[in-house]
């Protein structure tokens, strides 16, 4: 892995970088669960910010009409998979 600094726009991204070994990140604890389940990555300064939790707002703009197929699927998902606290 080359050395310096990396600026990467998206959290899997920056998960990817540091699971091959670039250094540091700070992500939420539901992006990198199952690396710290398998060892690809492991937990460094928690007592500075205990808990790992950030908020998480779905938000759609749209008509007071019917809520479309995907939008009602994709707000189900994120309630079946994203654990909250």
């Amino acid at each position: 892995m080359p050395g310096g600094v990396f600026d990467v726009g998206d959290a899997e991204s920056a998960r990817q970088l540091a699971v091959a070994g670039g250094g540091i990140v700070r992500l939420a604890r539901f992006h990198i669960e199952n690396d710290l389940a398998n060892g690809g990555l492991e937990p460094l300064l928690e007592e500075f910010y205990p808990g790992g939790g950030v908020d998480i707002n779905a938000v759609y703009i749209g008509g007071r009409g019917h809520l479309p197929a995907r939008v009602r699927a994709f707000l189900d998902f994120c309630a079946e998979n994203i654990r909250l606290n």
